[in-house]
């Protein structure tokens, strides 16, 4: 029996999806740094992985994309405005490189109150919706307030179902049955700190500063 994409992903061979997954994640970091460079003023940024959450009919990866924002150490109350304009240069860098897999959902994670991307007392995230996303990035006519809107009057109690407006960071590394394609490597979700938000290595693929 053929074992499963997730079982090809944590095994020792490094599987084609992985190397796709991989060469679509540093397209996504590099745009993602190029936009934010010296536009704003925030510590560091990055495209910090890929969460494979799933698999299709065709083996195809079920994914999540996920970039990360350090808004500060000394922040406790984030500005929502400065946040918003975050998530639209996000979903302008991921789009494009995964705009033909399939993606359940992207999360775009803001970690502060502490020290840079991977050690935070706080880690909050925008879910986005893969149409969403799409709109945005594609279509002119849809601004960034009318992607806020459509998050904000899509969200409900529900925060593991994007849209999420405001909510608590999944930690896929501690998701069952999933995998996270971060810096050349797949690692157990049950294990992984590459996704986590608090008290996670920056050496698991964080990425420099922006």
């Amino acid at each position: 029996m053929m074992p499963s994409l997730l079982e090809r992903l944590l095994g020792e061979d490094t599987p084609d999806e992985q190397v796709d997954l991989e060469a679509r994640q540093e397209e996504a970091d590099n745009a993602l740094r190029d936009a934010v460079t010296d536009a704003y003023d925030i510590e560091s940024c990055g495209v910090t992985g890929v969460a494979v959450v799933n698999e299709g009919p065709n083996d195809e990866p079920i994914i999540v994309p996920i970039a990360r924002f350090s808004l500060g150490e000394d922040v406790e109350t984030p500005d929502m405005d400065l946040v918003w304009d975050l998530v639209g240069e996000a979903t302008q860098a991921l789009q494009e490189p995964f705009d033909d897999v399939f993606v359940r959902h992207y999360d775009v994670q803001f970690t502060f109150d502490g020290d840079e991307l991977f050690e935070a007392e706080e880690c909050k995230r925008i879910a986005l919706t893969d149409d969403l996303v799409d709109s945005y990035a594609t279509d002119p006519g849809f601004t960034l307030q009318a992607l806020r809107d459509a998050i904000e009057d899509g969200d409900d109690i529900d925060d593991d179902i994007a849209p999420v407006a405001w909510g608590e960071a999944k930690n896929y590394a501690r998701t069952n049955n999933a995998a996270v394609v971060t810096g050349g490597a797949a690692v157990a979700a049950s294990s992984a700190a590459a996704a986590s938000c608090a008290g996670a290595s920056a050496a698991a693929g964080a990425g420099g500063a922006c």
